[in-house]
């Protein structure tokens, strides 16, 4: 293995709720998946002594929960990683920058990272060299799929506003650029697609955070705005 690699595992971006795509709780579950089987080969192999493996969101940005919209998640694997703990301390992208820049022994590559502290505390110098093993997904994959089977346990809502809605959402993700020829990142509009995940995981049973309401595609403020702009 090179020095430093870098994986990018592109389910997390989801892809509506048309049929044609897994619905996004089964593209995040795909997501986990493939991280849990990174880790499992990585930590069964003679890399694992010497291995430290950073996984951050990719596209966090707006992303409201009940804390800050500029929230993301971070996980640390590696035998140095402080196991069982929730650290609570203040980083940025640049915390982990620099951090891979520590390890590396390179040179920081502008003012900002130069400025920044390295994140110390989530590593200890007591090395557990235990391998992770992966856990089987507990969401179908094909979950969402029209032809899949798993989509028998895909039903509308019993409210039928709700089902409204739904319906309106599906006709919105069938007009994204999420796969097939016309496929192209960050080109949807954030603000709903954002709506969209939160609706799918929660079964369409609570308004966003900061909503009164579950809100059609075009209810949502910002809808004609340029994705780029809401980004």
């Amino acid at each position: 293995l090179a020095n430093l690699n870098m994986l990018w595992v592109p389910d997390d971006h989801t892809a509506g709720t048309s049929g044609n795509s897994p619905f996004p709780t089964a593209a995040v579950a795909d997501n986990d998946l493939a991280v849990g089987r990174i880790i499992d080969t990585i930590s069964h192999s003679k890399f694992w002594k010497d291995s430290a493996i950073f996984v951050v969101e990719d596209d966090p940005q707006a992303g409201a929960d009940h804390v800050d919209g500029h929230r993301s998640t971070f996980f640390l694997a590696s035998p140095y990683a402080k196991r069982g703990v929730v650290n609570d301390t203040y980083y940025t992208q640049l915390n982990l920058v620099k951090t891979i820049e520590t390890i590396l022994g390179i040179a920081p590559m502008n003012q900002l990272d130069r400025a920044a502290e390295p994140m110390t505390d989530v590593f200890t110098d007591k090395p557990n060299f235990t391998p992770f093993t992966v856990r089987p997904n507990q969401i179908p994959l094909s979950y969402g799929l029209k032809t899949s089977p798993a989509t028998a346990a895909v039903h509308a809502s019993a409210d039928p506003k709700i089902a409204a809605v739904q319906r309106q959402w599906q006709v919105w993700s069938s007009h994204q650029s999420f796969g097939g020829a016309k496929s192209a990142e960050d080109q949807s509009n954030p603000a709903q697609l954002n709506r969209l995940d939160w609706y799918s995981a929660t079964n369409w049973s609570k308004p966003y955070p900061g909503d009164k309401a579950i809100l059609s595609p075009y209810q949502v403020p910002g809808w004609d705005r340029p994705a780029q702009d809401l980004g």
